[in-house]
């Protein structure tokens, strides 16, 4: 079957641990999904998440997260 995405949400996580907004990503698996997260670090910390199940975390490059 062709065309089976699924769904994954980017999490972004400011310097105290907390979540000021989400990505709704929309790929074919698991890497494109990492791919896709790991091209929205600038400045905060990703998490990428597949339902309940948390599939990577990005950290932001330490000498931005230190500004």
């Amino acid at each position: 079957m062709t065309g089976s995405f699924k769904h994954y949400r980017a999490f972004q996580i400011d310097p105290d641990g907390h979540v000021f907004g989400c990505i709704n990503l929309v790929c074919d698996n698991d890497e494109q999904a990492k791919r896709e997260a790991a091209a929205l670090v600038l400045v905060h910390r990703i998490e990428l998440w597949r339902l309940d199940q948390r599939i990577a975390k990005f950290d932001a490059p330490q000498e931005l997260a230190r500004h």
